[in-house]
């Protein structure tokens, strides 16, 4: 973000929550003018908190018009769901500029109709947080917000400050009042304001965005301070921790970060879209009361990541290492290379792109074939990963386009499928670069391919959803375009077993001995807090006896031969099941999109499919050169 300073003439209209005089920093010699009017000035008061509620003020002058529109986002980039952030704006009001009440309208979850706008100064409303309801809601922990006094505050800026309608382009300038105690923890840089003593309990930051995109993508964290930071090449990065009973600290973790990014930008070698990078890493209880979705938001500089207090340090570098780098490698895509979707994206009636393979199939290839290629993992571990994509997506319904489930990705029944971006995204980017390497003689491959898009488009060129594909064809080859046509256009299952092949790869089958609810420690089964239901949801495939017997994920368990199963009493399932007996008569009752389903069979051996992967010793040379160019090897 440049870094601007300007001259305030009358503090008092930038913020009616703060005294500026008694808190703001020490600053440089820069002057700072007066607020131009298109600007919007937003305030959140992190001092004054109010039952696990901050207040927001949202000022604006010279309005013509008789009635506008406040919204709070229904969904923001990078999350596949609508989230209504609304829904946590209490008391919402508006005044003129002698502080008189103006009338408000509220319209569904995220939308306040203010009329007689022309006289409108300010509104103001208090803000709920969203970590401590999670068994309410469906927000994912890294996307939604955090309140604890004096404590930490996690700032999705999206999830406090809204825009007005047509207004998402104007420059916003926000103030944020905390206890001097608390630091922020962000990639955006404060500006500092002239000629002010901090002689208070108190602080005022002081953050300028181009537009309200620009707000939505700074994620901020307020915490005492207990941050890293390192330079890898020419990007800053930071990495800000919060643990509350000081498990872990920043100053350990950051060896680990430094190495792996360090990799990374070996890896992506000269693409560079950013120069500061942020990891603001939360680390949760998981009670009740506190995140317990884990894993990470994507922003352009940033991530917020949450994870749980009680992993062991090592446990907790392996799964910073697979979700950071993941996040980190947003930087190409879509910070980079994005549609017209993404560059305009409408925060209330979103339009969603075709291209969800290139946006996170590409970032979570890269994510694991970096580790790969700079020496963090071994060949066959690779391997294994890359095994755990094709088990996680054939539990997915593989009939459906996955441009069309991508372009739909917010409504039922594509929504089911989102997760599958993660895993047969990455397993067609995976054959892109093994078709790439086959027809260069293993020089050009996928990553070459996005530096070329790169440059021909870049962060301020969208490109349109609809000719992607042929950009593609002239920065590669025929075959890859096809590829696309064939297999991410249209439905046509995509051979694993033929394109690995070409890397002289070897595809094998193997039945492994399953228990009937749980494999090697990853159940079948899970329990819903909120309903108390126990519901088939499995990453890996099902075992043959729940396949061969009809189960389906989402499926919820209601009786096994009569007997009841809820959350209360859902290891029995696995202590039951030990007792069953082959070839005995069992009946399951389901329900299955509310409908009650009575599923019968006799008891059989379950056993589980695993894919099995190794290199092929009777290779050619020409695998055996496709392969090490591929990998690293």
């Amino acid at each position: 973000m440049q870094r601007t300073i300007r001259t305030i003439k009358n503090l008092v209209f930038a913020f009616a929550l703060f005294n500026l005089a008694s808190g703001c920093k020490t600053a440089q010699q820069h002057p700072i003018t007066s607020t131009n009017i298109s600007t919007i000035r937003a305030s959140i008061d992190l001092v004054n908190v109010k039952d696990d509620k901050v207040k927001v003020e949202i000022q604006i002058d010279n309005l013509n018009l008789d009635t506008i529109s406040y919204y709070l986002p229904k969904i923001v980039p990078g999350t596949y769901q609508n989230n209504n952030f609304g829904k946590y704006v209490d008391d919402l009001k508006a005044f003129d500029h002698q502080g008189n009440s103006i009338y408000v309208q509220k319209h569904g979850d995220n939308r306040w109709k203010i009329t007689n706008a022309k006289q409108l100064d300010k509104i103001t409303y208090w803000v709920n947080d969203t970590f401590d309801s999670e068994s309410s809601h469906d927000i994912f922990s890294p996307t939604g917000s955090n309140i604890i006094k004096d404590k930490n505050f996690i700032l999705n800026l999206y999830a406090f400050i809204g825009y007005f309608d047509g207004m998402k382009e104007n420059k916003y300038k926000v103030f944020i009042k905390h206890p001097s105690f608390l630091e922020a923890s962000t990639s955006v840089e404060e500006i500092l304001f002239e000629n002010v003593s901090n002689t208070s309990k108190n602080d005022i930051d002081y953050f300028a965005f181009k537009r309200y995109a620009d707000v939505a993508d700074n994620p901020i964290m307020y915490s005492s301070p207990d941050k890293a930071s390192f330079k890898i090449n020419d990007i800053e990065v930071l990495l800000s921790v919060y643990s509350k009973n000081k498990t872990h600290k920043a100053a350990r973790i950051m060896s680990q970060m430094e190495r792996m990014i360090r990799a990374q930008k070996n890896f992506l070698g000269d693409i560079n879209s950013t120069k500061k990078y942020s990891i603001l890493l939360y680390l949760s209880s998981a009670k009740s009361d506190d995140a317990q979705g884990f894993g990470a938001l994507e922003h352009n500089t940033s991530t917020v990541v949450v994870l749980p207090e009680s992993l062991s340090h090592e446990k907790l570098n392996e799964a910073l290492t697979d979700v950071v780098s993941h996040e980190f490698f947003h930087i190409v895509t879509p910070l980079t290379i994005h549609s017209k979707e993404i560059h305009n994206f409408d925060y209330n009636n979103p339009k969603m792109s075709e291209h969800l393979w290139l946006y996170e199939g590409t970032t979570e290839y890269f994510s694991m074939l970096f580790q790969i290629t700079q020496g963090l993992i071994t060949k066959d571990e690779f391997f294994e990963r890359i095994v755990g994509k094709i088990e996680a997506s054939s539990s997915f319904d593989d009939s459906i386009a996955f441009a069309t489930m991508s372009k739909n990705i917010l409504v039922n029944p594509y929504h089911n499928s989102y997760r599958n971006v993660y895993e047969k995204g990455a397993l067609i980017s995976m054959c892109l670069d093994i078709i790439m390497r086959e027809r260069s003689d293993g020089i050009y491959g996928l990553l070459d391919l996005i530096k070329n898009l790169s440059v021909r488009y870049g962060i301020d060129v969208p490109f349109d959803d609809k000719e992607l594909i042929e950009a593609i064809k002239e920065d590669s080859y025929p075959e890859v375009s096809a590829f696309l046509q064939t297999h991410v256009m249209n439905n046509t299952p995509i051979d694993y077993e033929f394109y690995l092949n070409k890397a002289g790869v070897l595809y094998g089958i193997k039945n492994e001995p399953s228990s009937y609810f749980i494999f090697k420690q990853e159940p079948f089964v899970t329990g819903s807090e909120v309903t108390k239901e126990v519901i088939f949801t499995s990453d890996i495939p099902f075992n043959s006896f729940l396949k061969e017997l009809g189960i389906l994920e989402g499926d919820v368990l209601l009786s096994i031969n009569k007997k009841e199963y809820n959350l209360n009493n859902i290891y029995d399932l696995f202590g039951d099941s030990n007792k069953w007996k082959i070839g005995d008569k069992i009946t399951f009752k389901i329900k299955r999109n509310n409908e009650i389903m009575t599923l019968k069979s006799n008891v059989t051996k379950p056993t589980i499919e695993k894919i099995i992967l190794e290199q092929d010793p009777k290779a050619s040379e020409q695998q055996k050169i496709i392969l090490k160019k591929w990998i690293n090897d």
